[in-house]
């Protein structure tokens, strides 16, 4: 802010103080706690509370650049190139004189990046670690607070350069995302940056099933064995079948189909499921049974009745006739 807008209420207020007398006239820098990064510029200014000064400078042990106003003058630091420097403004009103000091901090601060320690695999031990950098001034060592967190995992705050969770992967933390923060306290002054990662959880093949509609059927009917399984990544599928006789998969191999199935298709239906990271098996025995009674049987035992009943029949009337014999009239 321009110094310059409150010089005539800072004149005002050089003049008296309830009582009739005089206030004393005093200098400040802006800002009271300069904070740069290293290597920057940097714009400082020294306002004084009265006009009625002789003099209005800065004392600085570096080349001084700046301008000048009523009341107000600025310090101009193109290239900050130390890491501590002590400033001072002063203001003479006549016989008075009035200094005011501060410290410049100069800083490097490098933002905060997260490793993850090879492969996180689900159900197995796994680190991730925030590390972050920061240079203050010697005799003043840097005051870093580093903080670990989200990703279902429990929170961690570390001071110092590095933070660092161990955990045992689990599945559904694949694609949460984990977030570091670091903090540089300097004075009352923060700087601070974060980073984030997502967590890539691998995973062996689990909650593998195999189904079927039923598992006793009957000669002939249509099979369908269908098998799926989890993992990342996705598990490769392989079967294997109590015969090789007639059968195809289906759906990407998830799913066994055998068109009028035979006994000889009975068995244990066995699914394998595999990725880089382990495996995983389950099965489903199924039986087939002998077909029902087939409908020629009732046909043949119908004609051997019908031929029986006309044998006897005929025989009967041959007998009868031959002993002549006559039916009664009715």
């Amino acid at each position: 802010m321009d110094p310059c807008w409150s010089w005539g209420v800072m004149a005002l207020l050089c003049l008296l103080v309830p009582g009739g007398h005089p206030v004393p006239c005093r200098v400040s820098i802006s800002p009271e706690e300069p904070t740069v990064e290293f290597g920057t510029s940097l714009l400082l200014n020294c306002t004084s509370s009265c006009l009625n000064y002789s003099r209005l400078s800065w004392e600085v042990p570096i080349t001084k650049m700046g301008t000048q106003g009523p009341g107000w003058v600025s310090l101009r630091i193109p290239n900050v190139t130390n890491w501590s420097l002590e400033l001072q403004c002063f203001g003479v009103f006549g016989e008075q004189r009035d200094i005011t000091a501060t410290t410049l901090r100069a800083y490097r601060f490098s933002p905060p990046q997260i490793y993850l320690e090879g492969d996180i695999v689900a159900g197995k031990e796994a680190r991730v670690t925030c590390n972050a950098s920061a240079q203050v001034s010697r005799t003043d060592p840097p005051n870093l607070r580093m903080t670990l967190q989200g990703g279902g995992l429990t929170p961690s705050a570390h001071r110092g350069p590095s933070v660092g969770l161990s955990f045992t992967a689990q599945p559904e933390q694949h694609g949460q995302e984990v977030m570091c923060e670091a903090v540089l306290q300097l004075g009352r002054h923060t700087v601070n940056a974060s980073a984030t990662a997502v967590l890539w959880v691998w995973a062996a093949p689990h909650d593998v099933w195999v189904r079927a509609p039923r598992t006793v059927f009957t000669t002939g009917d249509n099979l369908t064995v269908m098998c799926r399984a989890e993992g990342n990544p996705p598990p490769r599928l392989r079967w294997e079948l109590p015969t090789n006789a007639s059968w195809e998969l289906r759906d990407g191999g998830t799913t066994v189909t055998i068109p009028a199935a035979q006994r000889a298709h009975s068995g244990t239906y066995r699914c394998l499921a595999e990725n880089r990271y382990g495996a995983g098996a389950a099965s489903v025995d199924i039986l087939f049974q002998g077909s029902s009674r087939s409908p020629v049987i009732p046909v043949v035992v119908t004609l051997v009745v019908v031929v029986t009943v006309a044998v006897v029949l005929t025989l009967s009337w041959w007998f009868y006739r031959a002993r002549g014999w006559n039916l009664m009239p009715g």
